[in-house]
């Protein structure tokens, strides 16, 4: 990638980025189906035409929310030491998760958001299917590191994407229970907790 074309790419996520927040903020206080395109790009201070240049619809701002945060987790995983267990590389790719659970005003909107996407048939269809997309993104992942440690075994794919929605579903536990006795501050430690508790079925595989 050329220095020209990665400027442009961080320009364009940067205006992005700045469409996101504002869009979110109508979306908490109006609803989604009550804000308009029109509505988000004056808020923003661009042309309607401007505004598609960015996302193809309102639906794909409220989803890129969880494109970046698989782009995170993705990251994050990545960077993980290759003779790291799995299950703990797993957990720790979920560090962006506890980073914005543990601040009260991000966990607040986030919290929000999710409100706005249960409250829509359409978008929580498409946040599931771009959450599958996420996991296989990690599975992939988790893929080639497997192969890169050459340990003359080939991991079953199939294993792989289990292991993932295992751990997804760890996080979405930790996270109903906290939110369910409104004690945020103990995210990590049921994160923690549901993960030790599935680690022998996960290391086992």
């Amino acid at each position: 990638m050329s220095t020209v074309t990665g400027l442009r790419q961080a320009s364009r996520r940067a205006v992005q980025s700045q469409i996101v927040a504002i869009a979110e903020d109508l979306f908490v206080a109006k609803g989604f189906e009550e804000t308009t395109v029109d509505e988000i790009a004056a808020a923003v201070g661009m042309s309607q035409r401007s505004f598609f240049r960015y996302f193809p619809s309102k639906d794909d701002v409220v989803l890129d929310r969880l494109t970046r945060l698989g782009d995170d987790l993705l990251s994050g995983l990545a960077s993980r030491p290759l003779d790291e267990p799995e299950w703990d590389s797993l957990q720790h790719m979920f560090d962006p998760v506890l980073e914005r659970f543990t601040d009260d005003e991000l966990r607040e909107h986030d919290a929000a958001m999710q409100r706005v996407i249960d409250g829509s048939a359409r978008l929580l269809a498409a946040y599931l299917q771009r959450l599958d997309a996420v996991q296989q993104r990690l599975t992939d992942e988790l893929q080639t590191r497997a192969d890169s440690r050459d340990s003359g075994s080939t991991p079953d794919p199939i294993v792989l994407r289990a292991k993932v929605g295992a751990a997804f579903a760890c996080l979405h536990a930790a996270i109903c229970h906290v939110v369910a006795r409104d004690d945020p501050d103990q995210f990590a430690h049921h994160l923690h907790h549901t993960m030790t508790a599935l680690r022998p079925a996960a290391d086992a595989s």
